[in-house]
């Protein structure tokens, strides 16, 4: 299947989780479409690449959306709201214990994968995907 890996770019990056939660991705046998959020950040020149237009149109077009929601991004409530729309599959990461956005926590269709350590994302999303 095709995932659509949502996270944080710009404030409150966190490599690391991520690069977790590709590997349980592709532990999995999925595809992740948005292999951007996992290099170095882009150049915001909109001659360059349409972030807006690439990212909604990916959030949209993926089988599953899985966002990491542990710490704030206005992206990836955007890139969540285009998938809800779109009717996909929505996975949320989210730390124990962390104040997330209630309107994400109030969100029918979702499945949350939740940990107290990084060690545990990685089995986590294995055992939902």
């Amino acid at each position: 299947m095709k995932v659509y890996l949502s996270v944080p770019m710009i404030a409150n990056r966190a490599l690391p989780r991520a690069r977790l939660m590709e590997k349980a991705i592709k532990d999995a046998g999925h595809e992740i479409i948005s292999p951007w959020v996992l290099g170095p950040i882009e150049n915001a020149d909109p001659s360059i690449a349409n972030v807006f237009q690439r990212d909604k149109r990916a959030s949209e077009e993926c089988d599953i959306i899985i966002a990491d929601i542990t710490e704030p991004s206005i992206g990836v409530g955007m890139e969540l709201m285009a998938a809800y729309i779109a009717g996909r599959r929505i996975i949320l990461v989210a730390k124990k214990g962390k104040v997330a956005s209630r309107m994400l926590l109030h969100m029918d269709r979702k499945e949350t994968v939740e940990y107290e350590v990084e060690d545990e994302i990685y089995p986590g999303l294995r055992s939902i995907l």
